[in-house]
């Protein structure tokens, strides 16, 4: 549809579509057959349709010429439609496959403007298995899912079972799961079905139908919060330096985040990752929810400063890659409540780790997880009185294996879930260990980039923290974060920081909705390693736009 009379294939919007064996005989396509009376496109003068244009995509591969007479023929009548249709996309414009993985494309659209959905289309390539659509409604209760059928299928446009109301305030989420396990390189977003890819799902709907679709951003917080940033580091550089020694904010590995919404961060002053002997100074500094400080403490406790977590209770759990050892501790004294491993002793016995990297503590059982971590590749498992349980992984890029399980976090359905750092991935389990699924992040395609930026933490997933009260996950993935829903689906994200290394997220205001529940409040904070600092992002409700492309 086009209302200037010079008509190009690249312009305008898609009214109707087949592909991949396609409508061969002519069985049409009456709209009044989903149960709607007089339902048809509105077209001609005075109308958002003063055009149409045919478009035939052929891929001849035979060594003769092929007779085609594909077409389509049109019924019209001189009166509107009672009920005006429209054809709205559901797609993806970052889709990237990296090899050798299974992967589930999800997209994010927020419903602006109501209506009603009487007929879909899946669209995608070689890779693509099934498509689909899940619904939530304004309140964050789910319902029935849209139009999943396998991108094998021949895709054409098909009457839903029933007609799907959709109401302004709910939230789609768009799935097109790949099968990529016998490639080698890299698939991308492109209309070359036999080397790229495309996740579309397109609806009939009701005119006034409207969403926004792709991962909505996370914007930095104002500049008052940069004062108040400066102004809790200034504080704590004169509290903790002397005239023998001045002391620096340095790497930030770890954020957390308790009960109380204060935050506490973990540095390693002007040490790194090989530093020896233990910090002569706090390197544990928190901070309330506006990142005004607070107090700080751990002097002389930690070699190398690594995770940091926050139990239901207050209590904090930190890990020292140096000492090989994780600490339990009182948030106010600082005082040593607990100690797990062996200082200064690297193993994988039941009671040594090597290089421990994060710890998440199950708030109905108290059992302690341990991600276990940059000499071991496994999740080991304490009571709440420190003795061991079980565990789990090895080294590998399978099932349940590991390659630097950098970060773990429980969610409130009993599952756990592991920042495989060099795998690029989350894998998630039962809380005995049993594999339930894999997240693949996109980042595990610019392993060779990463490379020669000499800047590895581009492909790496590198921290997973749960929120219950807004039921979703942050992961840190590449040099940015990324907000996911319990399936899995990218619901906001930022990037371009230096090492984004941990993060964490905090509600703000009094709402209990879930975030998929749409205009939900929060704060993400970001422990960036080399840039030394925390950056404070807020949600933005403005997604990414929506690009046109055929298929």
């Amino acid at each position: 549809p086009r209302r200037n009379a010079n008509i190009y294939c690249s312009m305008g919007d898609l009214l109707y579509a087949w592909a991949r064996t396609g409508q061969k005989t002519p069985i049409g396509l009456d709209f009044n057959e989903s149960g709607v009376a007089d339902a048809a496109y509105a077209v001609g003068a005075g109308t958002d349709i003063e055009w149409l244009a045919l478009q035939v995509h052929y891929q001849q591969m035979e060594p003769q010429p092929v007779t085609d007479s594909s077409g389509i023929k049109l019924w019209f009548h001189r009166d509107p439609p009672r009920f005006p249709l429209k054809f709205e996309i559901l797609m993806s414009t970052r889709l990237v496959i990296p090899p050798r993985v299974v992967l589930d494309e999800c997209v994010t659209c927020r419903v602006r403007a109501g209506g009603q959905v009487i007929a879909f289309r899946n669209h995608a390539h070689r890779l693509a298995r099934d498509i689909w659509s899940d619904h939530w409604d304004a309140n964050g209760t789910q319902l029935d899912s849209i139009g999943r059928l396998s991108a094998q299928e021949p895709q054409i446009i098909r009457h839903l079972p029933k007609v799907q109301d959709l109401r302004a305030g709910d939230t789609l989420q768009l799935h097109c799961m790949y099968d990529a396990r016998h490639k080698n390189e890299v698939t991308t977003l492109g209309l070359d079905e036999r080397t790229r890819e495309m996740c579309n799902q397109y609806y009939v709907s009701s005119a006034s139908l409207r969403f926004d679709c792709g991962a909505e951003r996370l914007s930095p917080l104002s500049l008052a919060f940069d004062h108040v940033w400066a102004s809790a580091e200034r504080r704590y550089v004169i509290a903790e330096s002397s005239p023998a020694a001045a002391v620096q904010i340095g790497q930030v590995p770890a954020v957390a985040l308790d009960p109380a919404r204060n935050v506490y961060f973990f540095h390693r002053g002007a040490g790194g990752f090989f530093s020896k002997g233990n910090l002569d100074f706090d390197p544990i500094v928190r901070l309330d929810s506006r990142g005004r400080l607070v107090s700080s403490f751990g002097r002389e406790l930690f070699a190398v400063p690594h995770g940091l977590y926050a139990d239901a209770s207050g209590a904090l759990w930190a890990t020292d890659v140096g000492a090989h050892t994780v600490l339990k501790l009182d948030p106010l004294t600082g005082k040593v409540l607990m100690r797990l491993g062996t200082p200064g002793k690297p193993g994988a016995g039941t009671d040594t780790f090597n290089k421990p990297t994060d710890v998440a503590v199950d708030p109905s059982s108290g059992e302690v997880y341990v991600s276990d971590g940059y000499g071991n590749s496994r999740i080991i498992v304490f009571s709440a009185q420190g003795v061991y349980l079980r565990q789990w992984g090895s080294h590998g890029s399978g099932q349940g294996q590991f390659n630097v399980p950098h970060s773990i976090t429980l969610d409130t359905r009993g599952r756990v879930y592991v920042a495989d750092r060099e795998n690029a991935r989350i894998q998630v389990f039962t809380t005995k260990g049993d594999f339930v699924a894999e997240w693949p992040s996109r980042v595990g395609a610019f392993k060779a980039t990463a490379r020669i930026m000499k800047e590895p933490f581009r492909a790496h997933v590198s921290s997973i923290f749960y929120s219950a009260s807004l039921d979703i996950f942050v992961v840190t993935e590449g040099a940015g974060v990324v907000l996911r829903s319990p399936s899995g689906c990218e619901v906001a994200q930022n990037s371009g920081m230096n090492w984004p290394h941990d993060a964490i997220i905090l509600p703000t205001g009094n709402s209990s909705k879930a975030v998929l529940a749409g205009e939900r409040g929060f704060v993400v904070v970001v422990a960036e390693l080399d840039g030394k600092k925390l950056q404070w992002f807020k949600s933005d409700p403005r997604a990414a736009a929506r690009q046109s492309m055929y298929g």
